[in-house]
């Protein structure tokens, strides 16, 4: 019987936030500088209420600078994959349900929400592999 415990791959897991620093950093700056045409894009019109969108692009340039100490300093900042796993499967979720009912209303789905679905879905499971569970506080 192997009683090696949780495994915390530190290298991986400083590759993962090193990733994320660029790209979510980016992502979010683009979602709240630009947030009607960012959406837009990708097949939603925001109207007259672009605010949850730029809302929701602080939170991913959140996820951005947060990664920046991820990269640096994994074990201490690890927590930060629990929310990304946590928030991105949530998101799913949400995005196949809502996909799902509105397609059976015989209502239009921008091919954006399953891009995005699809995406969000990798993530989270990339960072659920990454996540150190079963890991107690000594």
């Amino acid at each position: 019987m192997n009683n090696a415990g949780p495994v915390f791959d530190e290298a991986k897991v400083r590759k993962a936030f090193r990733v994320s620093v660029p790209s979510a950093l980016l992502l979010g700056a683009v979602m709240m500088i630009w947030p009607s045409a960012f959406w837009r894009l990708l097949g939603m019109d925001l109207g007259a209420a672009p605010y949850p969108a730029i809302l929701y692009g602080s939170v991913i340039f959140g996820v951005g600078l947060a990664s920046i100490a991820g990269a640096r300093a994994p074990r201490s900042h690890v927590g930060l994959l629990l929310l990304l796993v946590c928030y991105k499967s949530v998101a799913v979720i949400a995005l196949l349900t809502h996909g799902v009912l509105t397609l059976m209303a015989d209502q239009p789905v921008p091919l954006a929400v399953w891009v995005i679905a699809a995406l969000w879905l990798h993530q989270a499971v990339s960072n659920a592999r990454l996540y150190p569970w079963g890991i107690k506080d000594q």
